[in-house]
């Protein structure tokens, strides 16, 4: 499917006779007939077709616009006149040029035409599967596949399957079948037994689906996506070793081939990061200008705390303008872990929107306010917020967020103030949410209760709402019915979650039943180990005589938060100083 030049520098008459199609108004003066000459019989040549004037004139203007580089008028002209004149010519060029300009739809229309008129026609066939499994008709572009199986060419059985990860349960098994049916009467075919593996794998059925790729292999033991899907099934069925020691005996045969050692580096980022970074460093230097082999090796050798490396991947996307605000994050984090904020903060400053741009931002806010300068972090968040004024709702609630982080709580509830004034209702509720929270801290119990009071109003099933306002009251009053009430929803709405979970612990510990509390409260800490689970968990504990545990579970959780207040003031409570 290899195609020229989109246009060619010769006038339109002159262009489809360089294609074999001449091209002659309906109404023109028949040409005398030519004088006979004995000479050798000439190549057969395809039909002449009678077009009209009209469409002559489309033509020619297409092709000049096409000259002149305006690519939507030709393509424009060129799909009109595929489906006027179902020509199979007229048709590839609209494919082609649509193709080009990646207008898949008009894509699609024109190859199925060209399909269509020149049924024979493997490149036909092939372009019309290909722009029809791009545009989501999976059923239709496996036929034109199966006229290319019939006619012994390579078909695109495998693609149709990689891209049917967005069809329903009822449709991939609809296509699945089709491939199924295929099998029974080409039982060997690559394509149609990796394209079924990869539709089982989609529908979770791992075993079956390796099954499908093992025989593959049998047919065709060096068939590279039989292989990649084979490993990626043994990686989802937890036998890596198998995965790996197959991947390499295939890398020693084929060392240069990218897809496969991709795959092998993608298994070993599970298994070894050691490893996978070698591999990463093999595909960077086999393929130097990839970005993202560069963005994954960035990521790994930081992972591996192999800054040296890290910062060299990172810098070569910045020269050649891939992931560059990706790139400036990751410099901004190394630079931020050998301490020199100055230059962290200039990386940061660059990050552009995207997935790295809030939490840019809010390492950017941690600088600044950690080491007091309130002003920069201000004006920088005006600055951005002017920007990007849609975002502020999520911007303002960082920006307080970082400010009670650092125990500027006046500026944090006055940033929170002022956002609430200029957010829509429907939008308030973290906001809400974190002012509470503030009051809760502050021991402001009225206003925290008000805030959560109006964020349940407008979301009557917000379970974080709920759960803190249950707590609260657990914690702080006598209120204990009424925070049964907030928590028994709170936790029916989400029962895994451990901050829930905990809270039903403590209530029960706060009315008495210290069985119940235990329960709650070790499942909590169990799923989540965190400073405050732990203070609860060892204060039952210590009240019903467990003294030795108690002290184990606030000094375990001493290490992972050293210095936490909310354990450090429980074991002073309680009077159980540290050891």
């Amino acid at each position: 499917m290899k195609v020229g030049s989109l246009f060619l520098p010769a006038s339109l008459i002159s262009c489809w006779l360089v294609c074999g199609c001449a091209l002659q108004a309906t109404d023109q003066a028949p040409k005398p007939a030519p004088i006979v000459v004995e000479e050798p019989a000439p190549a057969p040549q395809p039909p002449e077709r009678h077009f009209p004037r009209e469409t002559l004139y489309s033509l020619l203007v297409a092709e000049i616009a096409g000259s002149r580089q305006q690519f939507d008028i030709a393509l424009s002209n060129y799909a009109q006149q595929a489906k006027e004149t179902r020509d199979p010519q007229v048709a590839e060029r609209a494919t082609m040029i649509a193709r080009f300009l990646r207008e898949d739809e008009i894509a699609m229309e024109s190859a199925v035409i060209w399909a269509e008129a020149a049924p024979d026609s493997s490149e036909a066939l092939a372009n019309a599967s290909m722009t029809l499994m791009q545009n989501g008709r999976h059923l239709e572009a496996f036929e034109m596949s199966r006229h290319l199986l019939d006619k012994g060419e390579e078909t695109l059985f495998q693609n149709i399957a990689a891209n049917a990860t967005n069809l329903t349960d009822d449709e991939r098994a609809v296509l699945l079948q089709k491939y199924l049916d295929q099998l029974v009467t080409h039982p060997k075919d690559e394509q149609l037994l990796v394209g079924a593996g990869i539709l089982l794998q989609q529908q979770e059925k791992l075993d079956e689906a390796l099954g499908y790729a093992q025989a593959a292999l049998t047919q065709k033991p060096n068939s590279i996506p039989a292989a990649i899907l084979e490993a990626n099934l043994l990686h989802q069925l937890q036998r890596d070793e198998e995965a790996i020691a197959r991947m390499t005996a295939l890398l020693e045969q084929y060392p240069d081939n990218i897809r496969l050692r991709l795959q092998y580096a993608r298994i070993l980022t599970h298994h070894d990061l050691g490893l996978a970074q070698e591999q990463f460093e093999i595909l960077a230097e086999q393929s130097p200008n990839d970005g993202d082999l560069l963005l994954s090796l960035g990521i790994i050798a930081l992972e591996r705390k192999d800054t040296e490396t890290a910062v060299i991947a990172f810098e070569k996307l910045l020269d050649r303008d891939q992931h560059v605000s990706t790139a400036h994050y990751y410099l901004g984090r190394l630079a931020e872990d050998r301490k020199d904020t100055e230059t962290a903060l200039i990386h940061y400053l660059q990050v552009e929107p995207g997935n790295d741009f809030l939490p840019a931002t809010i390492n950017l806010l941690n600088i600044m306010i950690s080491s007091g300068d309130l002003l920069s972090a201000t004006e920088h968040m005006k600055r951005i917020l002017h920007r990007f004024p849609d975002q502020a709702g999520g911007l303002n609630l960082i920006h307080a967020q970082t400010l009670i982080k650092h125990n500027y709580l006046d500026a944090g509830e006055a940033v929170l103030n002022r956002a609430l004034k200029t957010t829509p209702a429907e939008e308030q509720s973290n906001l809400l949410f974190t002012r509470a929270m503030l009051h809760d801290q502050r021991n402001h119990l009225a206003a925290a209760e008000e805030d959560l009071r109006t964020v349940l109003a407008r979301e009557p099933d917000n379970a974080a709402a709920l759960n803190a306002l249950g707590y609260i009251l657990t914690d702080k009053t006598t209120r204990f019915e009424e925070a049964r009430e907030l928590l028994v929803k709170a936790y029916t709405l989400n029962p895994d979650d451990p901050a829930i979970i905990d809270s039903v612990g403590w209530l029960h510990y706060r009315t008495g039943n210290y069985p119940e509390a235990l329960i709650y409260l070790r499942r909590a800490y169990a799923a989540y180990q965190d400073a405050e689970i732990a203070a609860h968990l060892g204060e039952v504990l210590w009240v019903i005589g467990e003294k030795d545990e108690a002290r184990q579970i606030w000094e375990d959780a001493l290490k992972l938060s050293p210095g936490s207040e909310v354990i450090t003031s429980t074991m002073q409570r309680l009077k159980a100083p540290r050891e």
